[in-house]
Formats: structure tokens, sequence, C-alpha cells
């Protein structure tokens, strides 16, 4: 392999894929997925590889303060990049007071091993040692991550930072034995098992790269389906996504025969509260609302904005029974809540509307969100703060308190 790929070769190679990867990244990031945080990150990483390539290659026509000392530094810097944008990628906090003392660190060795007493081994065990301390600690945190939920770009870039580790180790214990005059050679003039090193670490910068594309696309992919299937504003399903739940819902009834409730939710004189209070704060009062609806569901209860105020609940195997009870305790956990604005307390009931699909009007039932439209119509036109069931007796289906 040495004698037809040297070290300065391998450098070249390393300078020209690291440059193209750089702006691959840089043009990623200008796109959608400038909302995957760390496509930045890898950017600089990838920047930071070529900009080492290209100092290396100039040992002997610049001062060694730029193609020794800043070339070093940035190789450090490059490893270092990567595990920040991993920990954006994966949503982990940023350490910024050890990336402070990571790079003091590495400019003093550098400078020391450089200029004040001269060691080309203890730059090189340095770089190793960043190496596999940082690269270690990017392993540990994606494996702190189930591995099942893992994807392909986990796998691939995960296994290229395990063979650039375990390289590296390999390299640091074959300097050990070599001479130090063996040792003292630029690393241009690497051959043999030392070329053989830099290799492997070449193929594995690529597919590090690699990793990290499909990484990004698999979390913009997510991010997507998320947007796609949870509102903006409250964080519950989409209307969308709630009508098909209820779709798969009224199947599950016709097959089993198990009840299901359905109700529909609007916020009472909402309008009121964005003419008086502008809607940044009808936005607090809706989003607060909903929090506290969703705080007394069932876990296997799906919630989704169906349009403005207006919100569709699904609660699989629910009798009537089951229905008044929870509805009022909905009912009841709205009334309570209360939004702080300047000097003013703001308080928003809501209307129900309800259903119960069963063996007795699934065959029958062609569109169950009219009928808990006209359930929530009535409730609004018998004084609104109340719960109305459909098909069921005024005595059994009213519930309310104060009208407003």
């Amino acid at each position: 392999m040495t004698e037809f790929l040297d070290a300065k070769t391998i450098f070249v190679l390393t300078g020209m894929f690291t440059g193209l990867i750089t702006v691959v990244f840089f043009a990623i990031h200008r796109g959608v997925y400038a909302v995957v945080n760390g496509v930045l990150s890898f950017a600089w990483a990838y920047g930071f590889f070529t900009l080492f390539a290209l100092l290396l290659l100039m040992r002997g026509l610049l001062h060694p303060l730029i193609t020794v000392v800043l070339a070093d530094t940035a190789l450090c810097l490059a490893v270092l990049m990567i595990a920040d944008g991993v920990s954006r990628l994966k949503n982990q906090a940023v350490q910024r007071g050890f990336y402070r003392w990571y790079l003091s660190f590495c400019l003093v060795a550098f400078i020391y091993f450089t200029f004040l007493n001269p060691s080309f081994s203890a730059r090189v065990m340095v770089t190793i040692i960043c190496t596999v301390g940082i690269f270690s600690w990017v392993l540990l945190m994606l494996w702190r991550q189930p591995i099942r939920t893992w994807r392909l770009g986990e796998w691939i870039f995960s296994m290229s930072l395990l063979v650039s580790v375990i390289a590296a180790i390999l390299r640091a214990l074959t300097a050990l034995v070599e001479s130090e005059t063996a040792m003292a050679m630029s690393i241009l003039s690497y051959q043999g098992t030392q070329a053989n090193y830099l290799t492997i670490n070449l193929l594995a910068t690529v597919f590090i790269a690699f990793g990290l594309i499909v990484m990004t696309q698999d979390n913009l992919r997510r991010d997507l389906e998320r947007l796609a299937s949870y509102d903006a504003l409250t964080g519950v399903l989409t209307r969308r996504v709630i009508l098909d739940l209820l779709d798969k819902s009224m199947a599950k009834v016709s097959r089993t025969g198990q009840p299901l409730a359905v109700m529909m939710i609007d916020l009472d004189h909402f309008k009121r509260i964005n003419d008086n209070f502008g809607h940044r704060v009808g936005d607090r009062v809706l989003t607060k609302v909903i929090d506290a609806v969703e705080s007394v569901l069932r876990k296997d209860t799906y919630i989704g904005r169906y349009g403005g105020e207006e919100f569709l609940i699904v609660m699989p195997d629910t009798s009537l029974e089951q229905l008044l009870e929870v509805s009022e305790r909905i009912r009841q956990m709205a009334a309570k809540t209360v939004v702080h604005f300047q000097q003013s307390t703001i308080q928003c009931t809501i209307s129900i509307g309800a259903l119960i699909i069963d063996a007795t009007n699934i065959d029958s039932l062609t569109d169950p969100v009219t009928h808990a439209d006209k359930a929530l119509y009535q409730a609004k036109q018998q004084g609104r703060n109340q719960v109305v069931v459909a098909g069921t007796s005024p005595e059994s289906s009213l519930l309310k308190t104060e009208s407003t």
C-alpha cells in the first residue's frame, strides 16, 4: 500500500476530500437542514480538517507557528467540533467552559513542544490523546441512546469513530516502541505501519462524514414528521392525524364492539381574549388551557387541534359513564386555569360536545365529528361552560356550572 500511497499523498487526498465535505455541510446548513442542530458544527469540523491538511503540506515553506502549532490545533479543533455537532444533534448540553480549557491546553502544549522543548513524538501524543478522548466521549454519548433505536447513520458514524480510536491507540503504541530518531522525522515522511495508520484515519474521516450526513437526514426526517403530525403552538396532534386516528378507532369498534368516546372542545368567548389582550396572550391562554386538559386525560387518549380554538378528543374503550366523568374533570380543570397578564387575570372556560360510538350506532354513523359538533353547538346555546352528549336525554347528558 505504501509503495503507491505515501504520507504526502494521503494528506493531499485528505485536504481535497475534507474541503469538499466542508462545502457540502455549509450548503446543507444554508438549506432546509438549517433547522437541524449540529450541521454548522460539522461544517466547521471539516473546515478545520482541511486547514490542517493544507498547513501540513506547507511545512518548510512557512513559519512553524503556522504550519505546526496552528495546524495541529486545527486538527484538535476539528475533533472537538464533531463532538459539538453531535451534542447539538442529540439536544444535549454544550459545555462552553470545557471548550475553552481544551483550546488552551492544545495551544500551550503545541507551543511548548514546538519551540521550548521541541518533540515531534510529544505533539503526536497530544493529538492522539485529544482524538481518543473526544471520540470516546462521543461514543459514550451515542451509547446512552438504546442501540435498538439506532438508524443507519448512527451505525456508520459510531463504527467509523471506533475504527479511528483503535487506529489512534495502535499508532501511539507503535510510536512508543520506535526509536527517537524514527519519531523525530516529519509526519510527511511517514512510511510503513505509521503510513498505514494515516490511511485508516483518512478512510475513517470519509465514513464519519457519511455517517454525519445520514444522521442529519434522519433528524430532519423526524423533525418534518413531527411538524406534520403535531400542532406547532399547542403540541397536540394535527387535524389530519387526529381524524386518521378517529377512523382507525372506529374500525376497532366495528371489530371488537368496545365503545369509543369522541369529544369536541371549544374555548368560550376566545375571540374576546384576542381582541382585548392581543393574539400573543390568546396563544398563551390557548396553550395553558390545553395543557390543563391533557393533564387529566388517559395515556391511551388522543387529542388534536381541529381548527382555531376547537379540539377533538378520541377516547378508546370508554363508556358513557366514563365519558361523563372525564369530560366533567376536563371542564373543571379548564375553568380553574388562570393566565396573568400585566394587571389582569384571565380565565377561559370551555364547552364540550360529546358522542359515544358503540355497536348500536357504528353502522349508521357516517360522520361522528358532525354529531359531536352539533352537541357542542347545543352546549354553547345553553349557556357555555358545560358538557352535552349527543343522543342522550338532557338530564343524563348536561353538566354545567355558571353560564359565561
